[in-house]
């Protein structure tokens, strides 16, 4: 059988081709590049079809720079318009009153137990979370002598199951005082206020696949004390998961 064989030459002008613009599904693209429809960019997404009139795009991004160093890389401004998204946040909160005996060690807050699982922890430049929360701390102890005063810490705790026992680690502190006792005259005068103690913490050491579990406690922190509790009123903890 004898075979027929065509050869064609194609000759591009640079200068030609320099000059116009591409069109991919368009007859009349309006920009060096136009593609009228979706767009998928690298080896493992050559078989995926990307959103209509979208991208997917495997490899990293850079604008302003030929060597982008993360998935999108931007030197220059950046302007949102609209709700950025992060990756998680959570939080409790209540107003239901809860007593606490005065010289309590470590007495969990109820309403403050908050938990989160971290998909790429281990510090930067990955995953951490913010933790921010407070109490307020209302006297309602007994107190004897002539100098008293009835005192406490706030606690942030950290554990990996939700009764704290597995690792539990004090990651922060505050403190506060509720009451005084002192001498007025010949005798002593107690006074009482109201106490809101705020704490905040950047917890980087975190392991990818772990659900971490925070929540605020109660130590007592008096002298001249003999009885009575801490009245814990309005309490809130959050967590906000931050990617670096």
């Amino acid at each position: 059988m004898n075979s027929l064989y065509f050869w064609a030459v194609v000759w591009i002008v640079p200068s030609l081709l320099r000059s116009q613009h591409v069109g991919i599904g368009t007859a009349t693209p309006a920009s060096r590049l136009t593609v009228n429809g979706n767009l998928s960019i690298g080896s493992g997404y050559s078989a995926t079809a990307a959103p209509a009139d979208g991208a997917i795009i495997e490899g990293r991004v850079g604008i302003g720079t030929a060597a982008p160093a993360h998935q999108l890389h931007v030197i220059g401004d950046v302007r949102f318009v609209g709700d950025f998204v992060n990756q998680e946040i959570t939080g409790e909160n209540t107003g239901a009153i809860q007593s606490i005996p005065y010289n309590a060690a470590a007495a969990p807050i109820n309403g403050t137990t908050v938990s989160i699982t971290i998909s790429d922890g281990s510090g930067p430049p990955h995953s951490g979370v913010l933790i921010t929360g407070f109490a307020r701390v209302v006297n309602a102890t007994t107190m004897t002598g002539t100098h008293s005063l009835a005192g406490y810490f706030l606690v942030l705790r950290r554990a990996e199951d939700p009764a704290f026992t597995v690792n539990p680690t004090l990651l922060t502190y505050g403190s506060g005082i509720c009451a005084l006792r002192f001498p007025n005259g010949l005798g002593s005068t107690t006074s009482s206020f109201n106490m809101s103690t705020s704490l905040s913490y950047v917890d980087l050491n975190l392991t990818p696949g772990i659900t971490y579990y925070y929540r605020l406690e109660l130590y007592g922190n008096s002298f001249g004390v003999n009885g009575g509790t801490f009245d814990i009123y309005e309490r809130n903890l959050s967590v906000l998961q931050i990617k670096r």
